[in-house]
């Protein structure tokens, strides 16, 4: 078996924004493959890992991350850009980034200093439009021969790093904690039977959960788990009222997403996953999302609907170039997935 912490660290370095999934995708393909799983890439890119017969089980977590791409060079040789999925344009000045030309260029996101701004500036959010990259160059001629035109892509760059504790620190944990504990559920499911576990690598979430959609629509599956992260409070702005999901305690099982705009988690379906962990002595905390959704919400109404359920590893500072997760919650999430698969069989909606 292989602990997803040691999945980790490799997932988190590398980069695949909405759209450019490929060096996640492969790498999750082989590791798949390595599990003795058979594996398919559909037209668009999910990772389609498949063993054993019997009820489906889709498991699906989400290879993409936030991003931006260039949509036009100065003739300086700064690029302007926008975004690919939900960022926040307060977190983006300064932030190192790769630029994935012809060859990964690193570059930094400029926007004016305080000390040029007036007084009224200075109470204001720099919105991303303002901003730029800089990657050093001279022209607009030396970007092009870099490769670098409108729609090439940008990645926030920035090393993993493990703190004191049990936490880690680094780019992407959403959604490669779910992939890493993803890749270690495949490395514990050895001589597996009862069901098919179909274990998926999606893309696109961060701009429309659309990989999972394609997923669900095709496997047909039975049962569908989306393995993510969730908002995790405990820091001095959030109030544990509004945000009681805590780092350390536990994958949280998001009972409702969206505000009820998304997954809706059936009351038995709920009250089975209680009891598997409870029985299984796994640690597990409960969400209700007022925004947020996860591929869950786009799987329970695929064809004529699927029962869904979404488990959400709690982290801090999600979309930002420095999220935080418990690796105990990585490791935990990966145990609840593995005995509600291995307990579905028995389970009587």
């Amino acid at each position: 078996m292989v602990e997803a912490r040691d999945y980790l660290k490799k997932l988190s370095e590398m980069h695949a924004p909405s759209g450019m999934e490929d060096e996640v995708a492969d790498f999750m393909q082989k590791e798949f493959e390595k599990h003795g799983f058979n594996t398919e890439r559909d037209v668009l890119g999910n990772v389609i890992a498949r063993k054993g017969k019997g009820k489906k089980v889709l498991v699906a977590a989400h290879m993409d991350e936030p991003a931006f791409a260039v949509s036009s060079v100065t003739k300086e040789g700064f690029l302007k850009f926008v975004k690919v999925g939900g960022l926040y344009d307060g977190i983006l000045p300064t932030s190192r980034v790769a630029v994935h030309a012809k060859e990964r260029i690193t570059g930094v996101i400029g926007a004016k200093p305080p000390h040029l701004m007036k007084d009224e500036e200075e109470k204001k959010l720099i919105e991303f439009e303002q901003m730029f990259v800089d990657i050093g160059a001279s022209s607009a001629t030396e970007t092009a021969k870099l490769g670098i035109r409108p729609g090439t892509f940008i990645t926030f760059d920035s090393p993993y790093r493990e703190l004191r504790n049990g936490l880690a620190l680094g780019k992407a944990f959403d959604d490669r904690s779910g992939c890493a504990a993803l890749l270690s559920l495949a490395s514990r499911l050895k001589n597996f039977d009862g069901c098919e576990a179909c274990l998926v690598g999606t893309i696109r979430e961060e701009t429309g959960l659309f990989g999972a959609a394609m997923a669900a629509f095709k496997l047909e599956p039975d049962f569908a788990i989306s393995l993510d992260v969730t908002l995790a409070g405990g820091t001095p702005d959030v109030t544990e009222e509004k945000i009681p999901v805590k780092l350390g305690a536990g994958p949280a099982l998001g009972v409702i997403e969206g505000g009820g705009r998304g997954l809706i988690m059936s009351n038995k379906l709920i009250q089975w996953a209680e009891k598997t962990a409870a029985a299984k002595k796994i640690p597990m905390q409960f969400e209700v999302s007022d925004r947020g959704r996860s591929d869950a919400s786009s799987m329970q109404y695929s064809r004529a609907g699927v029962l869904a359920a979404s488990i959400g590893i709690p982290s801090r500072y999600i979309h930002s170039p420095n999220e935080m997760v418990d690796l105990k919650d990585v490791e935990n999430s990966t145990l609840l997935v593995e005995a509600l698969l291995k307990e579905f069989p028995s389970f009587k909606p």
